[in-house]
């Protein structure tokens, strides 16, 4: 019988799956209307009312802690959109940060990962000192030591502030990027 954690992030694998499936729906749609299948407005459909939006808006909500459940030294467990899931702060493989941009403003996520895979972006203020202190208590240089970006670390008030910035201008530019690539995909394969 599969753990709890496993089965979590199974859920996870296959909701983000549906998610990015979603997304490349305009391709999907584009086969079928050089098919005869459909008509050929259902690619922009598809790509600016169905896949693009909720592909932007959904897939970086599914890890996103929505409410803390319980919170240590040692493990936060938080509900996501794809259910419960905990995560071990005695063994992070991995923290990075993920940011994005709403009214003007950056929202900024650190995003840990533990041994077993378990992935939760942490929103609470209680969960992200939980995690600070995890990261500090991990010796410099020692064997195995989580890989802890450094925008993150500034993101946690535990590192210098430069990275934070650099991190948040080459996010920007990404999202603009992405979103002008995929807004000309959908726009080719539309034949516009």
């Amino acid at each position: 019988m599969a753990s709890p954690a496993a089965k979590g992030r199974s859920r996870a694998r296959w909701t983000a799956a549906a998610v990015v499936l979603l997304m490349l729906s305009p391709g999907v749609a584009w086969l079928l209307v050089r098919a005869g299948l459909l008509p050929s407005g259902a690619v922009l459909i598809c790509g600016f009312i169905l896949g693009g939006p909720v592909g932007l808006f959904l897939l970086p909500e599914l890890d996103k802690e929505t409410r803390l459940v319980s919170c240590s030294m040692s493990t936060v467990t938080a509900r996501t959109l794809t259910g419960e899931r905990t995560v071990d702060l005695r063994h992070i493989s991995r923290v990075r940060l993920r940011t994005g941009f709403s009214y003007g403003r950056a929202f900024h996520t650190p995003v840990v990962r533990d041994r077993d895979g378990v992935r939760l972006a942490l929103t609470s203020e209680r969960s992200r000192r939980s995690l600070a202190r995890a990261v500090q208590r991990i010796p410099v240089g020692a064997e195995g030591a989580p890989v802890v970006s450094a925008a993150a670390r500034a993101a946690l008030d535990i590192g210098p502030r430069g990275p934070l910035t650099a991190h948040t201008a080459g996010s920007l530019l990404l999202l603009i990027i992405t979103i002008t690539l995929y807004v000309v995909a959908v726009l080719r394969l539309a034949g516009v």
